[in-house]
């Protein structure tokens, strides 16, 4: 299983990132997790956006779907022989995308033409080629999820989404082989009195307490890289995500079993009619 930080940076937009969007990748199945403003563009320096086997967005904040427009109008059009690019959904997100293709002007049904959307259950874990996701709830101002994702051989990517401190995303992450955490903040003061995100300090803390092998820190600011780069040099195996970071992730086996969630069928590319 291969990781390729596609976007590292918030809503902000800025010069050296686009906003959210990690690739993840086996040999058979490639999954986009997130697709914020500029991700779509990076992404087709590194692989055909076309030919994703689904994209899974954890919440419904602009910085983390908002660039499903942008691969909408690179997918065939109704009547045009190809496929459903899968887009899994948080609950209530498939209304959002329908408001959405409203305020840009285009028909109701301007996404689902290229689109197969599925609001997930987050109680239950998917499967996607050879690659199952499960999801862990995040503390954020919106409802908001990670996701750990698993390989046949075993290997886990634990990622935290957008959230605040969270032990539910700990105990969900134990022994992942890389976890993917948040790092906005300069500051926890500047976050609301309900926390939903984290400073680098928190970020690390919570991947070296589910003891992660290898760690990676997005969504930043492009003003807080010296303070993410000195922080992740206090800890072997921890980095500051850019665009074009890779990291080949294989199982290390550290975590003890848990119970699963449910699991849900199976998901394929649907052809157009």
């Amino acid at each position: 299983m291969r990781l390729t930080v596609i976007g590292s940076g918030t809503s902000q937009p800025q010069a050296e990132t686009p906003a959210s969007g990690l690739l993840v990748e086996s040999d058979s199945t490639a999954l986009l997790v997130d697709c914020g403003q500029g991700v779509v563009r990076e992404l087709l320096a590194v692989r055909d956006p076309r030919d994703l086997d689904a994209i899974v967005i954890g919440h419904m904040h602009a910085d983390h779907y908002i660039d499903l427009v942008s691969l909408r109008y690179l997918l065939p059009w109704e009547g045009v022989a190809g496929a459903h690019v899968p887009v899994l959904l948080p609950p209530g997100g498939k209304a959002r995308l329908d408001a959405l293709a409203t305020a840009i002007s285009e028909r109701p049904n301007f996404f689902d033409d290229a689109y197969s959307l599925l609001e997930y259950d987050p109680a239950h874990r998917l499967h996607v080629g050879d690659l199952t996701i499960t999801f862990v709830q995040g503390r954020h101002y919106v409802p908001a999820w990670g996701c750990v994702i698993t390989d046949e051989a075993g290997a886990r990517i634990a990622i935290s989404g957008d959230t605040g401190p969270n032990e539910a995303f700990v105990t969900a992450a134990r022994g992942a082989d890389v976890v993917v955490a948040e790092a906005t903040l300069t500051s926890a003061e500047f976050d609301d009195p309900r926390r939903g995100h984290l400073t680098p300090e928190e970020a690390l803390d919570m991947a070296d307490r589910a003891e992660a092998g290898q760690i990676v820190l997005v969504h930043f600011r492009a003003e807080l890289r010296d303070r993410v780069d000195g922080v992740c040099a206090k800890r072997p195996g921890a980095v500051a995500g850019s665009p074009g970071l890779r990291v080949e992730v294989v199982a290390a086996h550290r975590w003890t079993d848990a119970v699963a969630p449910a699991a849900a069928p199976t998901l394929a590319k649907a052809p157009l009619n």
